[in-house]
């Protein structure tokens, strides 16, 4: 799914933030050296180890977020929805304003079927960071597999103002025209001429979905 596949691009850029040097552990092991570990298992893609050292982690640190978030991305990875679901809980619960945290929660809540939970996550990650061209990007694909076209429609334009020459935003935003059908099909079309200056390759497959809803 396209919503999965652009979640992963973004998880990719959390664990890069999120990845700092390991400490001597001659030391009495901390939460902070726990994470460490944990982070550097995600990175080698030894996620089972990962849960273990976050596990360790919220155990000296009960309070930690960043944990929390780190062990659902873990959890995920391994396909293991509801604990990543409930990992992310926990992190937006410690904390409020955690956005990738409610990103991550709104795209597995509406994996696992809770529309509701999804839509109020990902709106609660917008109204964190209204600035954030990927949030909403990815809230319109969000809204795209749950069929409501035309919040869809409303999300990629939020994206497109902040990032005009988004070429994913304007293709995925004529996909949704399209879906909505009927006098919505020109709109498609000016969103098709907007891409071919963008991306010759997505213009050539929205050219085709526009021919195929005639």
């Amino acid at each position: 799914m396209r919503l999965q596949s652009s979640y992963r691009l973004f998880l990719f850029i959390a664990l890069s933030i999120c990845i700092t040097s390991v400490n001597s552990y001659a030391q009495k092991p901390t939460a902070q050296t726990f994470f460490d570990i944990g982070a550097e298992n995600l990175a080698n893609v030894e996620y089972s180890e990962a849960i273990d050292a976050f596990m360790h982690a919220i155990k000296l640190k009960p309070d930690y977020a960043e944990a929390y978030f780190n062990l659902g991305v873990a959890y995920y990875n391994l396909h293991r929805y509801d604990e990543a679901l409930d990992s992310y809980k926990k992190a937006v619960k410690i904390n409020p304003g955690y956005e990738q945290a409610f990103i991550s929660l709104g795209v597995v809540s509406s994996m696992l079927g809770n529309e509701k939970e999804a839509v109020s996550a990902m709106e609660s990650a917008i109204k964190i960071n209204p600035g954030n061209v990927e949030t909403h990007y990815t809230f319109g694909n969000l809204l795209s597999e749950l069929r409501r076209y035309q919040e869809a429609v409303e999300a990629y334009k939020k994206a497109l103002k902040l990032k005009p020459q988004f070429a994913e935003a304007h293709y995925h935003l004529g996909i949704a025209y399209v879906n909505l059908g009927g006098p919505m099909l020109t709109a498609a079309k000016n969103e098709l001429q907007t891409l071919k200056s963008l991306n010759k390759d997505l213009a050539e497959e929205l050219d085709a979905l526009i021919k195929r809803a005639k």
